[in-house]
């Protein structure tokens, strides 16, 4: 007799299917940067301009975000993955710094470290955390400053060697 093998979870194949871009979030605290990749953002309205972000529920900049009470999403070019690459794990770093994880940047008006090698960017004051029963928090920022640098395509997801979506393989771990 063979093992049970379970059967493959096509939801997850489903779900990285999705299309997703490749973003560096940026906020600051009193005297700290913070900087991560993430995948899970898009414009959810017209008026005002709302884009949501999901942040791993209890995660440093998650906290960092609802501290800051503003973020900004610097959007990578399609040939930026080594940027990405710098941006895998939570990046901190003291605000005296010229360089966050070896890029230059601006702050913007509000504070935000803006990537100056970024294609564009939006900046964002954080206006509403909805309830959401998942493991990822929802954050809603009202763009409230927006800048292009150079035209190019935008990063997505599943153009690139990565992976972030599906269900994992381990439920409930």
């Amino acid at each position: 007799m063979r093992p049970a093998v379970p059967p493959s979870d096509v939801r997850s194949e489903a779900l990285k299917l999705l299309s997703n871009g490749v973003y560096v979030l940026t906020t600051c605290g009193a005297d700290t940067l913070h900087a991560a990749a993430v995948t899970w953002a898009s414009q959810v309205s017209f008026l005002p301009p709302l884009v949501m972000v999901a942040l791993r529920r209890n995660s440093r900049l998650a906290e960092a975000v609802r501290r800051a009470h503003r973020f900004a999403l610097n959007i990578l070019a399609d040939d930026q993955q080594a940027v990405a690459e710098q941006f895998f794990t939570h990046q901190t770093e003291p605000m005296s710094i010229d360089r966050l994880a070896g890029q230059q940047f601006r702050l913007s008006n509000g504070r935000c470290p803006l990537l100056i090698n970024a294609m564009a960017w939006l900046e964002c004051r954080l206006v509403a955390e909805p309830p959401c029963p998942g493991d990822h928090a929802l954050m809603l920022g009202e763009v409230i400053g927006a800048g292009v640098r150079r035209p190019g395509r935008p990063m997505v997801l599943w153009e690139t060697p990565w992976s972030y979506g599906g269900i994992p393989d381990h439920e409930g771990s």
